[in-house]
């Protein structure tokens, strides 16, 4: 299998897949009860582990939001934790891209999405899984389980008159979903250019829904009929012997540990409780008939040309449009059960003929991300995939339309602010499926008379060059408050903005065509021969990821071949074993463990000699708890270790390479960003109007590089913000915190560090952290007082001179914009984070900054470790523009960034994705990457025009597209201007 071109990126014990399982850690030692930690693999020596089997299931079907961690239950004063299902999801998921091979950080990522109607937990799904890993794309899985059949197995064949409506089921671990897909039968010709005319048979999806009938229900039931407790340890001992009963077809007599009596589990008995299960999956699937009847009698159109179908198959009301179905398509491992297929097919399709049947087989648990993957690559133009069946043609090109590829955006720009953007039409909405019109939500206040600019653009998801070319037009606002409705027609695929208050609102339209298939020629495509069934590969830069519920499935494409075959040999036999080589009993257990969801709890270990006592998820006793004390003869945390929250700085740590004098107290992330809202939230009371941005960011910076540049023009308030910074850190003025203003005539270090030096307080070992402010950190060189300091806080190890060191400290300068400030060198600029400041707003009154009063402070800086999304494709496009003009025109090397500036940049774009900064609310990622771009990289865009302008051109062009990033704009613009007067440069 070395040479199969679908790669796996996660695997468990030689198995293409993860388990799908968490450890929440925290330490009891610690009161918070926002403090806490989560890792994928069981903790080691840790004293306060809670493990969570049923993370998605909570996401989905959980009836609490939050549930209780509890430390000792004998204890009435004993520490505990609120977690919160979201965050836990999102700390989660960004551990599971963080697990993923470094060079896949940059490859596009794609994830399933379920069959989830109620919008509500739709939504908040949705928002976790984009929080959490910037960038992804979201794509229907019930619908790539049909990519899995008919681009993979091959066996879904779409023609003229069969195979009109497919229902997909794919019943799992803990849900079931169905979903209809149906295919047009108009017989449409459409133009295929020079090579003439072909057939199109595109496929659309009628949206299903979910429910908690799955493998868990099943266990469940089977519990109860065989005088089983539902506790964990009897659950995974009937999910284990329904397991082999399944695939033996044998009786299995087991003891449950829980009861002397033996129990015993027979083909019969999981045949019957297939009949109960498809009794509760019934109404589900009547839900689904009468939306396809609308479907096919919705519009004149539509009863014209479904009427001979409906006929011949005597259809005439919705409870009979089961007879529509050709095709049923059967995913997840629950479909294995003795009898499922007959209790199908008597519960759904009583009479008449009964439509062909498609099972997974035994790759049910990849099949949804091989079909996923599947159908990226088709997607491509031209296609990346290709293949050989029996008959010698190849796959038909039958796009699966579903779906909208992603999700519609409305910017809206008013004179003098930033973009507003508006989700209008969301890819996971069933109004995708249905169309029509209806009134635009969450719209700004539009003055009667103003002229906003607004443009129509899909998401990030669709890639930047799906949006480039898409400029702002200017509207005529005639009547308050500038009321707008999306139309949106499913079947052409087009978007139109409608309103009778604003004018102009005709050029606001787009079609999801233009930006479904990504026109991207494959670099080395696969030429290699192709047995029958064989797909041929070219590669592609991207991972798709189906968090499932009892396992995690990542996979991408390489130049190569698979097949149908192929998966399900390496689903029976694990990864990297020939045919025959079968994997350890233990790794085909947990292959067919879908047909459950697997609830691997441990026995509590009782802590500190007392006998353990339990409480379920909501705090109430229980003998079933996932939360336990890990062994008690674990080595407790040192006696010295912070009781904040903080964490010691110890050789282990995984963090930035670079930074050398380390801020003494770190944070963990989630104690961090939470404290960080606390911080927002006391702010904002106080001065709503207040750019909280500039702290985040700020915050950042000094995470990641011991000196950060503030500038801005005069009077912006760089030098409030950095004390504002120092409180919220804890620093006392004189002690902790000291304000030096840099004088025109310093030519050496004397001033700060002689035997009256302004920073004596900070030489020796000592173990407080200073701040530092450099107020008009240019007025003089730089390079005169702080050569000695740059080297210690930067590679000396905190060493002036042999046997001089200083305390860990932190350096925030301020530098003013304007033609009378001496800018800092090239050199100086490379060692330094720079941040551009604002002006503050005209009409605000408080002067921008906000007092601190009784309010505490952040308890540290949090840990900086690489990631899965240090990355961001907006920043790769910029790079590349850089790096290809510069080589090929000849110009100066200067003009790209160094190595440290890139590490910075790969820092502090993990750190915002490790902090959860984006679903806090706490700062926009595209904010960051924006300021990132214009101060750390096209800081360097300066000398004379004939030197640069080459870059300048390649820049703009890489810039096309962009409007979110609003500070490179303006620095491009600027630098465009001053090439009339023939040099460029970053501080005019």
């Amino acid at each position: 299998m070395s040479d199969n071109a679908f790669k796996f990126l996660l695997q468990d014990d030689s198995q293409p897949f993860f388990p799908s399982r968490c450890y929440v850690v925290a330490d009891p030692a610690v009161a918070e009860r926002d403090q806490w930690s989560v890792e994928l693999d069981e903790p080691v020596g840790e004293r306060w582990v809670h493990r969570i089997d049923d993370i998605k299931d909570w996401m989905l079907h959980g009836e609490k939001d939050t549930r209780q961690m509890i430390f000792d239950r004998n204890d009435r004063f004993t520490p505990f934790r609120t977690l919160h299902r979201d965050e836990v999801f999102r700390a989660y998921l960004r551990k599971l891209l963080d697990r993923l091979p470094p060079e896949y950080e940059s490859h596009r990522k794609h994830a399933l999405m379920p069959s989830i109607a109620e919008e509500k937990t739709r939504n908040r799904y949705k928002d976790a899984v984009e929080a959490a890993i910037p960038g992804i794309t979201l794509l229907p899985e019930p619908e790539m389980v049909a990519e899995y059949f008919r681009l993979v197995k091959g066996t879904l064949e779409l023609e003229e008159r069969r195979n009109n409506v497919i229902l997909v089921v794919d019943v799992g671990a803990s849900t079931a979903n169905m979903t209809l897909i149906v295919s047009r039968r108009d017989q449409k010709i459409v133009s295929a250019g020079k090579k003439g005319t072909q057939r199109d048979l595109r496929l659309r999806a009628l949206r299903g829904d979910s429910v908690g009938h799955a493998g868990r229900w099943v266990d469940i039931r089977l519990a109860g009929m065989l005088g089983m407790p539902e506790t964990a340890e009897a659950l995974r001992e009937v999910e284990s012997a329904k397991i082999r009963v399944s695939l033996s077809g044998k009786s299995t007599a087991f003891e449950s540990g829980t009861t002397t009596k033996p129990s015993s589990l027979t083909r019969k008995t999981l045949s019957s409780v297939s009949k109960e299960l498809w009794f509760h999956l019934r109404p589900l699937f009547e839900k689904l008939c009468e939306r396809l009847y609308e479907n096919q009698t919705s519009s004149i159109d539509a009863k014209r040309l479904s009427a001979d179908r409906m006929e011949e198959l005597g259809v005439k009301a919705p409870q009979e449009a089961y007879r529509l179905i050709d095709t049923v398509l059967l995913a997840g491992g629950t479909s294995l059960l003795p009898g499922f297929d007959e209790a199908m097919m008597e519960t759904l399709f009583p009479e008449g003929e009964h439509p062909k049947v498609l099972r997974v087989g035994s790759s049910f648990a990849i099949a949804a991300a091989a079909g996923g993957l599947a159908h990226i690559l088709q997607n491509y133009d031209p296609p990346r995939l290709r293949s050989r069946r029996a008959d010698n043609n190849e796959v038909r090109s039958a796009p699966l339309e579903s779906t909208l590829p992603d999700s519609l955006l409305l910017g809206i720009k008013q004179p003098g602010e930033l973009e507003q953007r508006i989700a209008v039409l969301d890819a996971n909405d069933p109004f995708v499926d249905d169309g029509g019109v209806r009134p635009i939500e969450g719209l700004p206040a539009l003055a009667a008379g103003s002229h906003p600019k607004m443009r129509l653009v899909p998401g990030l998801g669709a890639g930047l060059s799906a949006r480039q070319g898409r400029p702002f037009k200017a509207m005529d606002v005639r009547q308050s408050p500038g009321k707008m409705s999306l139309k949106w027609d499913p079947d052409e695929e087009k978007a139109f903005i409608l309103s009778d208050q604003i004018d102009g609102t005709g050029y606001l339209w787009i079609e999801g065509k233009d930006f479904r298939k990504r026109s991207e020629p494959a670099l080395t495509p696969f030429e290699g021969e192709l047995a029958t069934g064989d797909l041929a590969i070219d590669g592609a830069e991207d991972v798709i990821l189906d968090l499932g519920m009892s396992k995690i499935v990542v996979m991408t494409a390489q130049r190569g071949r698979t097949s149908a075959s192929e998966l399900e040999h390496l689903m029976r036999d694990g990864i990297g074993r020939g045919p025959g080589e079968s994997a350890s009993p233990a790794a085909v257990t947990v292959s067919t463990s879908e047909l459950v969801d697997s609830i691997d709890d441990q026995p509590p270990a009782a802590p500190k000699g007392k006998e353990e006592k339990s409480r379920d998820q909501d705090g109430k006793a229980s003998a079933n708890n996932p939360a336990r004390l890990k062994d008690a003869a674990a080595p407790p945390q040192s006696a010295t270790a912070p009781k904040d929250g903080s964490v010691a700085i110890t050789p282990g740590v995984d963090r930035a390479s670079h930074v050398s004098n380390e801020w003494g107290n770190r944070v963990s992330e989630t104690v961090f960003s939470n404290a960080l809202l606390s911080l927002k939230e006391a702010v904002i009371r106080n001065e709503p109007t207040f750019n909280f941005d500039d702290v985040v960011v700020t915050l950042l910076a000094l995470t990641v590089r011991p000196v950060v540049l503030l500038a801005g023009p005069p009077g912006c308030g760089k030098s409030s913000l950095v004390r504002m910074i120092a409180r919220m850190l804890g620093m006392t003025r004189g002690e902790t915190f000291h304000e030096i203003a840099v004088q025109a005539h310093w030519e050496n270090d004397g001033v700060l560090f002689g035997d009256s030096g302004l920073l004596r307080p900070v030489l020796g070992e000592t173990s407080n952290q200073h701040l530092i402010l450099f107020d008009e950190f240019n007025l003089t060189r730089p390079e005169y007082y702080l050569s000695r300091f740059f080297h210690a806080l930067d590679g000396g190890h905190g060493h002036l001179e042999s046997g001089l060191s200083i305390a860990p400290c932190r350096i925030l300068g301020t530098m003013n914009v304007d033609d009378f400030s001496r800018p800092p060198s090239p050199k100086v600029i490379d060692r330094c984070f720079l941040l551009e400041l604002a002006q503050i707003p005209w009409h605000s009154e408080s002067g921008g900054m906000v007092e601190l009063r009784d309010v505490d402070p952040l308890p540290g800086l949090p840990v900086v470790s690489y990631g899965g999304a240090g990355k961001d494709e907006r920043i790769e496009r910029i790079l590349d523009a850089l790096h290809v003009a510069v080589h090929e025109h000849g110009l100066r090397h200067d003009l790209l960034p160094s190595r440290r500036v890139l590490g910075d940049i790969r820092s502090i774009l993990n750190l915002h994705h490790q902090l959860d900064l984006q679903a806090k609310g706490l700062l926009d990622r595209g904010e960051l990457v924006d300021r990132i771009v214009a101060s750390r990289i096209l800081v360097k865009l300066s000398g004379a025009i004939d030197q640069v302008q080459p870059a300048l051109e390649a820049l703009e062009r890489a810039a096309n597209g962009l409007d979110e990033l609003v500070r490179t704009k303006a620095r491009l613009k600027l630098a465009r201007h001053q090439a009339r007067l023939g040099f460029v440069s970053p501080w005019q």
